[in-house]
This record gives structure tokens, sequence and C-alpha cells, in this order.
């Protein structure tokens, strides 16, 4: 029994590892003649490799690609994180959106060179200059058992470490990835550490740990005392018809929010790898590794069995080669347990439906369904070619009986009590299902935010959901395909599909949401005085004949009116917006306004967020509905504010809640506009490296400063600007940055007006910002520039490059690498002070 019971353990350990594979089969089933045969050659090879780094687009995709579909092995990449302490070059997503949008653009890449994704539960809370205060900061025994458990669940025979141990990785994450690998290389096969794992998975020792090592610009190879083995991944694949450096550009097409594209190098890539730990290696990165099915007891037969599968197999007839695919599933089946056969045969399974052409698919009739309500299902089979295929049945949870589209089948010979449906070449089966959805399931949400977190952690609910890149579908069907006298099952999600006028078809998983959400107009309400303002929440209907009773809940000090409203919604999407009035307290306060809804019991509201980008599904959010309460003294000096976005940011909506008038610029306005026209105007992150018009646009801007306007331009990169004169005196962008946010701040001129008014700027404005204090300041600027702070992180010389002022003409002119753009949106009542203060007008003008 004990026996029996770490079998199944060790199996949902497996296939929670799984799920990634799966979910490339199921999300992606088209598939062309060279795609057909690199999965069915991967299928003799039984070997692993595993990639450690520190954030979504840290890894070497042409190695990836190299190793998943140039030497058919099972390849990984494991980011410790989920790179949500970034900055988002396509949209506003920040913090845990931001998390979620790169989680699924990493999934996306990992579908074009062919790896498997996975993650830890750290938080990437924005750069650090040091190891050990990123360990401090995760928690280094978190991660780490994180680390620990994808090693022993995915069993590498090999790890490769993106960074080196010794500092050289610029980045605090990226060190603590090397120096956490090389523990958890140890650590994964020491039944003393982690040892609650065990119930699930077993310890692993890989053979070898190795660093990717990289060459400094003008060194024909990494320098070092150790020895280091070549791989060139400029390597041509005639059956691809790329080189692996060629999908490495097409897979990082995918890292959209991070603008991580490069350009597809022909010709040779050599690149080097050093042993950390483990055995040498002579000639190869798997040296003494035997990655044939000879390691597994009695696998010749299934090599034996894909042999025959191969002379079989024609890329015109893939159908031909299936006989022998069954067998080698028979083969496959008569093996012991192990790991490995659970891998080869889900995979089995991938390359069997593409060379029958079965498509599969289930379509819910609506985005959403909610739990103790109905949803209508309609699954598709067909079989695109003359392999004679039959549907057993349809499985699906909570499912009423289905109804046909065609006339009942008879029953097939031998089919005994099923419903046998024949699959007739390229006629779709179509049946509707109606499931009843139990009032208990619980609604859809990336499990690594179903609660709360701190700064350098996530909570994972579950362990066996460690370093899964996404939550399990909520809802699937199985099919159960016959084939001969064999029963093949697959497990497809339920989507719902639509055509995009533009983009074509689209597909989303099917979401489970509440009767009702509730979305809150702002994420953060700032009172500037002690006026009350209204708060308008939008009540979202997710079934008919919808019932709701609304509530705020404010912190102490505060006061609403009405108490509650009542709501009735006829259908499904209708929406009802309530409007309460918020009066905050006389002093300064700050604090979480939270919703309750009632239906049929009174519970906290969630809002509804999706993130919609055209290179990824649809991701639905279910966040609770919450509003961030700031109750700070702030005057503005400006009323009419033009705002240049960049990459994205919210500022002009708490502008807005200041009272400005605030225009967001197009690039036409740029060049055409009357500018003269705003108090003050102001660009956006990065627009200096993100908006071509500028190169054209610039000397306006300027001409504005000189006749009396306000120009404030916040922090850009040193890489790729798109014009060399910033500001109206000489200034050169670097990559100085102040990464602990709780640093003290020096007043260098705390009479200046930009630290006087409207808002007198005191240390206490500089309490409590998120995340760190500034970026990429200015290295060197003209002495016609007035530096404003002074400050450093621990152990640093201060930098002054974080606020710059000039005065040009008979204007004013700012330049500021403090994050802004993060401190805002968040209401920070000192950052909104102080970028108030920046607005000021200077002289009127002609």
């Amino acid at each position: 029994m004990r026996a029996n019971l770490h079998r199944t353990a060790a199996t949902l350990a497996s296939l929670s590892m799984l799920a990634a594979v799966a979910a490339l089969g199921q999300q992606c089933p088209r598939c062309d003649a060279a795609e057909r045969r690199v999965a069915l050659e991967k299928l003799a090879v039984v070997g692993s490799v595993l990639y450690i780094g520190a954030h979504p687009d840290d890894e070497n995709s042409a190695l990836l690609a190299y190793l998943a579909k140039g030497r058919k092995l099972r390849a990984a990449y494991l980011s410790l994180t989920r790179g949500d302490g970034g900055q988002n070059l396509i949209g506003t997503e920040q913090g845990e959106l931001l998390g979620v949008l790169r989680t699924e653009e990493m999934l996306q890449a990992r579908r074009l060179d062919g790896a498997e994704q996975y993650f830890t539960r750290a938080v990437d809370f924005g750069f650090s200059k040091t190891p050990e205060e990123t360990l401090r900061i995760w928690g280094c025994d978190a991660v780490l058992s994180d680390i620990v458990w994808v090693i022993r669940s995915f069993r590498p025979d090999v790890i490769i470490t993106r960074f080196p141990a010794n500092g050289d990785g610029g980045h605090g994450h990226h060190t603590a990835s090397a120096i956490l690998a090389a523990e958890a290389f140890t650590a994964a096969a020491d039944s003393q550490r982690f040892p609650e794992q065990l119930r699930l998975v077993k310890t692993w020792q890989a053979r070898r740990l190795l660093w990717n090592a990289w060459r400094r610009p003008g060194e024909e190879r990494p320098q070092g005392g150790k020895p280091q083995l070549l791989v060139d991944l400029g390597a041509y694949d005639a059956l691809l018809g790329e080189a692996f450096t060629e999908i490495a550009a097409t897979s990082r097409t995918m890292h959209k929010s991070q603008g991580a594209a490069i350009p597809p190098r022909r010709g040779s890539a050599p690149n080097y790898f050093e042993l950390v730990a483990g055995e040498p290696f002579v000639a190869d990165l798997l040296d003494g590794v035997d990655v044939t099915w000879n390691r597994l007891p009695d696998g010749a037969r299934v090599a034996a069995a894909l042999k025959r599968a191969l002379s079989a197999y024609s890329d015109e007839a893939p159908a031909s080669a299936v006989p022998a695919l069954l067998d080698t599933l028979a083969e496959m089946d008569r093996l012991a347990h192990d790991p490995w056969v659970m891998v080869k045969r889900a995979e089995l399974l991938d390359v069997i439906r593409p060379c029958c052409g079965l498509w599969l698919e289930a379509v819910a009739s609506t985005p959403t369904a909610v739990p103790g309500e109905t949803v209508e299902i309609t699954t598709v089979a067909i079989n695109r070619s003359n392999m004679p295929l039959r549907l057993t049945r349809v499985e699906l949870p909570f499912a009423a009986a289905p109804r046909s589209d065609q006339p009942s089948p008879a029953p097939a010979a031998g089919a005994g009590s099923e419903a046998v449906t024949l699959l007739a070449e390229n006629i779709a089966q179509t049946r509707v299902v109606t499931l009843s959805l139990p009032r208990e399931l619980p609604v859809s949400q990336p499990y690594w935010l179903e609660g709360s977190h701190g700064n350098g952690a996530y909570a994972i609910p579950k362990p066996e959901l460690t370093g899964a890149p996404h939550s399990p579908v909520s809802i699937a069907a199985t099919f159960v395909i016959r084939v001969r006298d064999q029963q093949l099952e697959y497990r497809v999600p339920v989507v719902q599909r639509w055509i995009d006028p533009v983009e074509g078809e689209r597909t989303r998983e099917l979401a489970i949401v509440p009767r009702v959400t509730v979305n809150l107009d702002a994420p953060v309400l700032l009172f500037p005085d002690r006026s009350a303002k209204l708060v308008h929440a939008s009540v979202l209907a997710h079934a008919a004949q919808t019932q709701a009773s609304v509530r705020l809940q404010p912190p102490p000090g505060w006061r609403t009116e009405p108490e509650r409203f009542a709501v009735v919604l006829a259908k499904s999407g209708d929406t009802k917006v309530v409007t309460f009035t918020l009066t905050p307290p006389a002093e300064a306060s700050s604090g979480e306004l939270s919703v309750a809804v009632q239906t049929d019991r009174e519970e906290p509201a969630r809002s509804l967020v999706t993130i919609d980008h055209p290179h990824i599904p649809p991701q639905t959010l279910l966040p609770p509905s919450a509003m961030r309460l700031v109750r700070a003294d702030v005057k503005i000096p400006a009323r009419t504010i033009a705002y240049m976005m960049g990459s994205g940011d919210e500022i002009p909506a708490i502008l807005r809640q200041l009272g400005c008038e605030v225009t967001l610029l197009s690039d036409e306005d740029l060049t055409d506009a009357d500018l003269t026209r705003f108090d003050a105007i102001v660009t956006g992150v990065r627009a200096y490296n993100t908006r071509a018009v500028l190169a054209q646009a610039q000397e306006r801007l300027l001409a504005y400063v000189e006749r009396g306007g306000t120009l404030v331009v916040q922090y850009n990169t040193d890489r790729g600007l798109v014009c060399d004169r910033l500001g109206p005196f000489p200034l050169t962008v670097g990559r100085d940055r102040t990464t602990d946010e709780t640093v003290p701040v020096e007043l260098l001129l705390p009479s200046h007006p930009l630290l006087t008014t409207p808002n007198k700027i005191t240390a206490a404005d500089f309490a409590n910002w998120v995340q760190e204090r500034g970026l990429n300041y200015p290295s060197r600027w003209d002495p016609r520039y007035q530096a404003l702070l002074s400050l450093a992180d621990p152990g640093e010389k201060p930098v002054q490059g974080a606020l710059l002022y000039a005065r040009f003409g008979r204007g004013s002119y700012v330049y500021t690498g403090l994050a802004f753009f993060r401190q805002v949106p968040a209401g920070v009542p000192g950052a909104i002070r102080l970028f108030a203060n920046l607005l000021a007008r200077s002289e009127p003008r002609d």
C-alpha cells in the first residue's frame, strides 16, 4: 500500500510538471511536417537539460532551440522571477499585472523555441545591486526550495546557469540565481534537504552544473582558467530551415513588453560552457549520459518500436507511422513506473494526434462562466486522415447528457455499452453539452496571486503547483479516441473562440468568475484637501436575473454615503454604475478602501481585469475590488498640462484628480499643435527611446521652454535615444540608480522653488516610496543645471543626478530620474507633492 501511495504521489508531482508540455500541445495543435518529424525523433531521446536565470528574457533562446529542436532533448528554462518589477513598453501593466503579461510572453516564446517554462515564487522587486540583498528579500530558503523542487521533478541530466556566481552578472538577481543554482545542484540529491518534498518526488543528482560563459567585447573566447566546451548555436538545421540563432530571434520577439527582440543572426555563433560542479565533460554537454531508451529497464523494446515508426513515417502520409506508434505506446505501458515513461507517453500522444490530423476542441459559448449557473460547451472531433479512428466518449465535468449535431451513430463493433462514433475522414463530429457548475467551484485566478504576498515571495497555495507557469486549467474536456484496440485520452482546455477583424482567430481559456464583479473607477483616489469626492463603482453581472447589494468599506476616519446600494441586473453583461460620496478625514491619512457585495451571502467583491495584447491569449484576473485612499495636502501650480506618453505610465490619471486638464500629445501634436497654451509639458518614461518623432520635435519643445514654458523630462535609457540633445544644455544619460527606496535624501538647495513652491518638500516626503528611488540618472551635465538632491544606496557614494533644473530663456527645464512613474500611481503623497512642484509655470509668456 505504501508503495502505491508513493507512486500515486510521484505521479501527481510529475503530472504537475508535465502541465507545460501538455499545454503546448493543446493550445497549438497545428503542426507542419518539420515539427512532426522533430517531435517523432524526439521520442527516441531520453535526456534533459535545465537552464536557470533570474528574469524573463535572461534565457539563451538559441541554446534552448538547439537543445529542444536540434538535440531533441527535453529542455526547460527556470526563471526565478516573472519580471513583475520591470517596465512595460507596450501598455500600462505594472507589478503583478506585468508579471502575468510576461509569464504569457515566456510561454509564447517557448512554443517557438520548443522548450518548457518554469518559475519560482520569487518576486522581481526591482533592480538589486548585490546578491546578499536579493537573497535577504527573497528569502533564500524559500526560493532554494523551489529550485530543488523543479530539479527533483524535472530531473535534468545537466543544469546550466545563465550567470556566474562571482558577481559579474551586473544585477543582484542574476548573481543570486547562479548562487542558488549551485546550492540546489547539491541539495536536490540530499534527502536531508527539504525532506517534506519527498512524499511527492524523489531526490535527484544531475550529472554536471555548467555556466554558459560569455565573451567580453574583443575576446575570441571567454577568459579563465577552467576548461571550456564550445557549441556553435549558429549551426543551420536543414530540416527546420533555420539556424538556432534565427529561431531564437523569432522566440524573443514574444518579449514585447521588454522590447527584447534581436536580429536573426546568421553564421557561426560560438557559445562556451564552463564546469561549475559535478563530473567533467570531455567533448559534449551530456558526456557520460545515456540519452537512449537503454537507460530504462526493458527500454530497448520501446526503442525498437520507435525505429519501426520512423521507418514507416512519411511527411506526405504521416498516418502511416501510427500503427508502429501504437505499438510503441503498448511497449511503454508495459514498462515499470518511471517519470521518463510518463514524459515520453505524453509526448507520444502529442505525436499521434497530428500524424492523424486529429482536431479536437471544446468551445464555450461565452468567455466566462459562473459557479451555480450553466454554460454551453461545443465539442468537435475531426479525423483528417484515412486512419480508422473512433470517438468513444467525451468527458466533461458537471455535464448533462449531450446533444449531437449528427444523427445518433450505431455502436461500432466491439464497443460494448459505449456509444462509439466512427470518425469519418474530414467529417466533424460535433456535440453540444450543458455544464451545471457547482456553487463551490473556485474562480479563475493565477495561483501565485490567490493570496497576499510580501515584497520578496509569492505564496504557493499547493506544493505541487511549485514551478508551474500558470494555474491548472479551470475546465477541460477529455476526448477518448479508440485506434485499433487501444484507447487514447486527450485533455483539451475549454476555450472561447472569436474572430478579431485584424488579428484573425483568437482564443482564450474559459474563465470562472463570480456572479457579480465590482470595478472601481481608479486604483488610487487622491484628496488634496478636505473636500469630499465621488466614488463610482461599476457593477457587472455575469449571470441573468442578478440582485446584489454593494457597500464600501473605508479605513477608520473616512465616511461614505449612502451605506449601500441595491442593484438588479436582468442579463449577463448588464452593468450599473453606483456612486458613493466619500469624505476624508481632516488630517493626513491613507489606507485601503475595499468593497463588499451580497448576492446570496455577503463576501469581499472581486474586480474584473483583462490583460489583452495580440501576441498572447487574453488573461482574466479577479483581484479584490479595492482602492487606495490618500489624504494629503497637495497644491498644484499648473492647470493645463500636455503629457507625451513614452513606454506607458498612469501619472496623467493622478494629475486629473488634482484638477488638471491633461492632454495626451500625439506625434502630430508635437510637430504641428500650438504648445504655448499649456502651462507645462511632461514627457513620460523612456519617451526619448520610444517616440521617434522627438528627433524632429525636440527643438520645438526647447523653443517652448525658451519662451516661458515648463518642460519636465522623465528618465530615459542611454541606449537607443532618438536624439542627442535632451535638454537646452549638454546632458549625458547614465546608469546610476538608487534601488533602496528607504535611503535618506539630502536636499542640496532646500530653498529652491522646486522644493518650496507651492508644496514645501521635506525629508518626510520621501517616506513610504515603493520599489526604488530612481534610475538612469544623468552621469554628466552642464554647470548651468542645478542638482537639487543627493542620495546613495548603502555603502555607495552619493549621486546628485536624480533631479536637475535649468532656466532656459524665460522658461524652466527639469530632468528627473526619480521613479515618479511608480510612486505617483501608487499614491505616495510626498512623490505627488514633489511632482506637482516640477510643473510650476514660469514667467508669463508672450
